[in-house]
């Protein structure tokens, strides 16, 4: 259950676009080639798929789909030279350890009899993370000193809801027993705690948690607030 008491922001996080933008440029920077990693995982994971699922229907959308994430990368790569005057490869790592164990479990799926578990991982899990780490970044950047970041983040996201919408019809397709619902769910379930984990696809703070590592506030000062401790 969520806490009642825990400490939010007056604005919801997807449309703050009245308000300065929130980032600058190391941080766009830094969460650029976190997009750019995942995208390039995701890419290779539904690339080496699309050799061993026995579902054609699935195969080709898997096919489309993996080079939309491959684009989706490539957009990014050409974005950070412009951020920071630095070889791009430098910044195009995982956040932390905890997503490289995120997608270690996203990936681990290899027979030919798991393709509710594939699917649930991209379609249930990652893509829909993408699109809330994606919106948040465009709406809560500056639309006159970022905008070609939101342009780019504008072209993966309609990618990402039309694939979004692609794989749960192939799920819903092969779902048909309970036995199989619970597959999905507790997969699922499982990836889900990894994610929430690492906080998110580019590390805590993905959606902008105000007691996010790394956020700049005191780690003190954050503890006894929210231990109701007066400052």
């Amino acid at each position: 259950m969520a806490d009642p008491g825990k400490p939010r922001a007056p604005f919801a996080p997807w449309d703050r676009r009245e308000l300065p933008g929130a980032f600058g440029v190391e941080e766009t920077a830094r969460r650029v080639g976190h997009y750019k990693w995942i995208e390039m995982r995701l890419f290779e994971a539904l690339g080496g798929w699309v050799a061993t699922v026995p579902e054609l229907d699935v195969k080709l959308r898997l096919g489309t789909h993996c080079y939309h994430h491959a684009w989706h990368a490539e957009l990014f790569h050409k974005r950070l030279p412009e951020l920071r005057e630095m070889n791009p490869d430098r910044l195009t790592v995982p956040p932390n350890p905890e997503i490289e164990a995120f997608v270690a479990a996203l990936t681990e799926p290899e027979a030919r009899d798991q393709t509710i578990e594939k699917l649930v991982g991209v379609y249930r899990v990652l893509i829909p993370a993408k699109i809330a780490a994606y919106t948040y970044h465009r709406n809560n950047t500056s639309t006159v000193t970022d905008a070609p970041t939101i342009r780019s983040l504008n072209f993966a996201l309609h990618d990402e809801f039309d694939d979004w919408r692609d794989g749960e019809m192939m799920l819903q397709s092969l779902i048909d027993s309970p036995e199989e619902i619970r597959r999905a769910a507790d997969h699922q379930v499982r990836l889900q705690e990894l994610l929430l984990a690492a906080g998110g696809i580019a590390g805590p703070g993905t959606l902008g948690d105000p007691y996010a590592t790394g956020s700049g506030h005191d780690p003190t000062a954050i503890e006894n607030d929210r231990n109701g401790v007066p400052a």
